[in-house]
């Protein structure tokens, strides 16, 4: 068998990374295509400034990256807004008219039949909560 050109050893190389990349790209695309689906009903007690909860129903839709849909309570529904969904984590805020207008900023964790939300109003710490799928 006849001896390989000099070159061989830096096409391996470069087979190498180009076989790598394309291994990362497809992980990636994948955990993307596993991420838990934000999309449906969920209900959950949100808790409230004076220490009582409040039950809450969000109505989401995933689209790509970006979230919309609605959160209501007894006697309200407001859309969400600035909505983003980056793999299981989603994000929203919530502008309220109560009392001089409250902003509500969410963050939440996405499993296939749970959210762990975190619920932040203006400065103050963000609270937990969890909101249960219903359909």
């Amino acid at each position: 068998m006849a001896p390989l050109p000099r070159r061989a050893p830096a096409i391996r190389h470069i087979m190498a990374g180009m076989i790598r990349r394309i291994l990362v790209m497809a992980l990636a695309g994948a955990a993307l295509l596993l991420a838990a689906d934000p999309t449906g009903t969920w209900t959950g007690d949100q808790p409230g400034r004076d220490g009582n909860t409040y039950n809450i129903t969000f109505k989401l839709k995933a689209d790509g990256g970006k979230l919309t849909g609605t959160m209501g309570g007894d006697q309200f529904e407001q859309p969400i807004q600035n909505g983003e969904i980056h793999g299981d984590d989603i994000s929203f805020t919530v502008h309220l008219e109560f009392g001089g207008g409250i902003d509500l900023k969410y963050t939440g964790k996405v499993s296939a039949d749970k959210i762990d939300f975190k619920v932040q109003r203006g400065d103050d710490q963000a609270q937990p909560f969890v909101a249960k799928k219903t359909q």
